[in-house]
């Protein structure tokens, strides 16, 4: 078959296709399914032709024909193709019309990606992976992190009174009360030194350096994680979530995991608890995995775990098991919607031999780590925590 046959019939097949379009759009509608599965095969009978131009002059003269149908095929605009093609949607609002012309149109225009007869379809992508089955191991994995300067100012939710409802024509609107006070903070510096160590050792030893890297790596997180959870504000002290004035609290009602899910529904009527994780003591989430009824079944799958118990999950929501956490008491914290973590310098890991040491040979005998072959390490972070919404906080008071 030669090109200019090819051409005509692809010519044909959209502009069948087209007059279909036009029809709905005429009757103000959308289209049937049986003419939305008509207007696809003779897109795929389009794209099949398409195929078989594979010589540059071919695509040009494609590119010809294409532009023959009218401006809003060959090269349309967002605008255009909303005008041309209204009724054919995808699903999520997608505009499927733009979609398919993307599909089958020259490289003048768009270029063509997709096997024919495929109908491309637009789903919103969350660029945040969902992580099947793996537990928050820090409670730095919940919270937003930013960059910024080490002191800083935002805004605290301090009132939220939603009155919005149906209003008649000419009457008064309702007044929300949504009151705002602003927070001046500072970063904190989290930080401790290793005990001196022998050059020698470290040399004779090379996983030594990477063990040091991880215990003190550690060490500065699980600071942190006592700061986000009971910082005083006061002093070196961030302001923590069991400390920040408006949080809402949860009393002991009958049993633990009554009381925790009691919790869920103080979120859940300000429409909070979707994104919230538990934080409690591991001798509390012992206490909850150990929960059986009287047939002596586990609640939560027991030893021989018929749900999956290592990702850590209560009520549907993640829990993170921290000795931060004071025991007895629990927090349910919708951490991405109340908190951030304001960063001028996550974990640094250093090492110096100018420490001087006034003890360091004898008692009132000093000396400098150099001069005695000796090094120390130090990790530290600076970092700030704001709590924009206080009542995203439910403190569990998990004693009987």
């Amino acid at each position: 078959m030669d090109h200019e046959t090819v051409r005509a019939q692809m010519k044909l097949a959209l502009l069948a296709g087209k007059a279909i379009l036009a029809k709905a759009d005429s009757e103000g509608r959308d289209l049937t399914a049986a003419e939305q599965a008509e207007v696809e095969n003779h897109l795929a009978t389009a794209n099949q032709l398409k195929g078989q131009l594979a010589q540059p002059s071919a695509s040009a003269s494609l590119s010809e024909t294409l532009r023959a149908l009218g401006d809003d095929i060959a090269k349309p605009s967002r605008a255009k193709t909303d005008a041309v093609h209204p009724r054919v949607k995808a699903a999520g609002g997608s505009d499927w019309g733009e979609k398919v012309i993307k599909a089958t149109s020259d490289p003048d225009g768009y270029k063509g990606i997709l096997a024919g007869g495929s109908v491309p379809l637009t789903i919103p992508l969350d660029p945040e992976p969902v992580r099947t089955g793996v537990p928050a191991l820090v409670l730095r994995q919940l919270i937003p992190t930013v960059t910024g300067p080490s002191r800083f100012s935002y805004m605290r939710q301090t009132t939220r009174t939603n009155n919005a409802d149906v209003v008649a024509r000419g009457a008064l609107k309702p007044t929300s009360v949504f009151t705002l006070t602003r927070v001046d903070d500072r970063t904190r510096t989290i930080a401790h030194l290793s005990e001196p160590i022998s050059r020698q050792d470290l040399r004779d030893a090379p996983m030594l350096q990477r063990f040091l890297d991880m215990e003190m790596r550690l060490g500065v997180e699980m600071a942190l994680e006592q700061q986000i959870i009971n910082g005083s504000g006061s002093g070196e002290n961030m302001t923590g979530i069991a400390n920040v004035s408006g949080s809402q609290s949860q009393a002991w009602d009958t049993d633990i995991l009554k009381t925790t899910r009691k919790a869920k529904t103080k979120l859940e009527t300000l429409s909070f608890a979707d994104g919230a994780a538990y934080v409690v003591h591991p001798n509390d989430w012992e206490t909850i995995e150990l929960l059986a009824d009287n047939e002596a079944q586990y609640y939560l799958g027991g030893p021989v775990q018929t749900v999956d118990v290592s990702a850590r999950r209560l009520w549907g929501m993640p829990v993170v098991s921290t000795t931060a956490q004071t025991a007895g008491v629990a927090h349910l914290v919708n951490f991405r919607l109340a908190t951030e973590l304001q960063l001028v310098e996550d974990i640094r890991f250093d090492w110096s031999e100018n420490i001087y040491d006034p003890d360091a040979i004898s008692e009132g005998v000093g000396a400098t780590d150099f001069q005695r072959n000796m090094i120390r390490f130090r990790a530290e972070m600076d970092a700030g925590l704001k709590i924009f919404q206080p009542s995203a906080i439910v403190e569990i008071d998990l004693t009987a």
